[in-house]
């Protein structure tokens, strides 16, 4: 059910507006993509020992509103002579609950490599095709081995510039614009090469927290060849590790059954990158293990103590951020894979939730900014705070609360943003600013007798995190005494993450960048969400008259 104070046609009306908010995300920066961009330059290199007339085959992302029609593309030589291609959608945006223009495309042609491994094409949109390539070939026959693992015979290398627009990991900014934010680039130059040495890892947690999706993020911001290659590599590993069958159907193998190791936004990605259709397949299969596998409502009467000197996630029922965060996460991600309603419902079921638990926590006592919940329940090895949290936790479930809002334009996404870097300013970092606290005891400013918050192990091992949970504050704040405080406060963390070697234990490498890229996005256009969303809702009128026909879909 949704929360009392936000009804069910201003949920709708706040989708549709972000519609027009996503459309222009990109339009408003000149240096983005817009409707008007009539190519793009695409860069394959031969990857084969024994190339000669290939089938080229990669999938192009757009941004929303840029291409409603798939006849509209031409692929063109260097020298402008057209290609017979073969080009269809791989699937819609679904902004606002509604399908709407093509999000990927899925472009195939065949191309002599056999003088030249490296060539330049071009796309060419909003002129009608003239040569249509008669059918199309399954992607796994245009790869250097069926598993997918080597990549293909022939890679695409797409410009940063137009992944970051086409948002197809959400806002990005591009490695050549970073700025003053550079050093995160030089962080994840040091921190790449030792971090391959895990791509065939049979040690299930050095998955942990998402490699593939590390990888591909690299990809889209630099546009280079060897950040894909990465993540080609990664994807297929875990396609080829997940239970594609039976009752826990979308589970990594490695690991067994475990909603923080079930990744669908790894699947969509590669699939809107590559149109790989068993990417999608099984990134269906793990949106349907998170959809019947998350229970958002915190519920600590219906929980059972762990043992001291226990596994607390072993054969029980239990809830953390954490796993909430990877829930909502596939959730969203099986909403776009496939349309299907029961996702949208149950991503705004999720945010119901949270939304009530930060506003009414469910141990009676004043809201504070924080999910708190009673850590004794969860890990009484770590600590017995009746009321606590985690900041690197909470870090996990801020990162999809964000792509929701991009989905929705849920007016309560930057709220509780706000509360929550509020709260961590106020309680969750230790007295020099350097790192945050491990399990932050949410009664100890109230209470002399409370024991102090506890710091636990390696925690400036999270500082980047921490660092991209105050930008995303920033991002969403347009309190200019609220701001200087969470700059200052990225200030401090940002310089010290950029300096940690992420690859000890080797999950490091993936909490260290799963989601971490976007804090140059958010720094740079502080304040622009709320600013956005103010002119958005002076063009809402404009959607209204499709409001009826979403809520009866709904």
């Amino acid at each position: 059910m949704l929360d009392s104070s936000v009804s069910r046609r201003s949920f709708v009306q706040s989708g549709l507006m972000f519609l027009l908010a996503a459309r222009t995300m990109v339009a408003s920066d000149p240096r983005g993509v817009s409707p008007r961009v009539q190519e793009v330059e695409v860069t394959l290199v031969g990857r084969a020992g024994n190339l000669g007339r290939e089938l080229v085959s990669f999938g192009l992302p757009l941004p929303p509103g840029f291409l409603s029609n798939p006849r509209h593309v031409r692929v063109v030589t260097a020298n402008a002579q057209e290609i017979s291609a073969a080009v269809r959608a791989l699937e819609p945006w679904r902004i606002g609950g509604r399908e709407g223009s093509i999000h990927s495309l899925l472009i195939q042609f065949t191309s002599d490599f056999s003088r030249e491994r490296t060539q330049r094409i071009k796309i060419v949109f909003q002129q009608k095709r003239r040569k249509n390539g008669s059918s199309f070939v399954p992607v796994a026959e245009t790869l250097l081995e069926e598993d997918g693992l080597k990549g293909p015979r022939v890679l695409a290398l797409l410009p940063a510039r137009w992944l970051c627009d086409s948002l197809v990991v959400g806002p990005q900014t591009p490695v050549a614009e970073s700025g003053p934010y550079r050093p995160y680039d030089q962080f994840v130059e040091r921190n790449f090469p030792g971090s391959l040495a895990y791509l065939n890892s049979q040690a299930y947690a050095d998955w942990l927290f998402d490699r593939t999706t590390a990888y591909y993020k690299m990809y889209v911001r630099s546009g280079e060849r060897k950040f894909l290659e990465a993540a080609y590599h990664a994807a297929h590993f875990v396609r080829l590790h997940t239970k594609t069958d039976g009752p826990d159907a979308g589970i990594f193998t490695l690991k067994g059954p475990d909603l923080k190791y079930v990744y669908p936004r790894a699947m969509h990605i590669h699939y809107l990158l590559t149109g790989d259709e068993r990417m999608r397949e099984t990134g269906k299969i793990m949106a349907q293990y998170c959809l019947k596998n998350q229970h958002p409502v915190y519920q600590p009467s219906s929980i059972t103590p762990s043992p001291l000197g226990a596994d607390p996630e072993r054969g029980r029922n239990f809830w953390t951020l954490r796993h909430q965060g990877y829930g909502l996460l596939g959730i969203l991600h099986g909403w776009e894979l496939t349309g299907d309603r029961a996702y949208w419902a149950k991503a705004r079921e999720c945010v119901d939730a949270y939304y009530k638990h930060q506003r009414q926590p469910p141990d009676g006592r004043p809201p504070d900014g924080s999910l708190r919940q009673d850590w004794g329940l969860y890990d009484p090895n770590e600590a017995t705070f009746k009321g606590a949290t985690s900041a690197w936790m909470m870090a996990l479930l801020l990162d999809p609360l964000f792509h929701y809002w991009t989905l929705t334009g849920d007016h309560r996404v930057p709220e509780m943003v706000i509360k929550w870097c509020d709260f961590l300013d106020r309680q969750g970092m230790v007295p020099d600013g350097s790192k945050a606290y491990y399990v932050i005891n949410c009664f100890a400013a109230l209470d002399p007798k409370e024991q102090p918050s506890a710091l636990g192990p390696d925690m400036e091992m999270h500082n980047l995190e921490m660092a991209y949970t105050f930008a995303l504050g920033a991002y969403f704040t347009d309190d200019p005494k609220r701001l200087s405080i969470y700059r200052k406060r990225f200030d401090k963390l940002f310089p010290l993450a950029v300096t940690l070697d992420v690859n000890r234990p080797p999950r490091t490498f993936n909490w260290a960048f799963q989601f971490s890229s976007q804090l140059i996005y958010f720094m740079q256009h502080a304040g622009a969400a709320r600013r956005r969303s103010r002119r958005m809702a002076s063009e809402a009128h404009i959607l209204n008259s499709g409001t009826d026909s979403l809520e009866a879909g709904g």
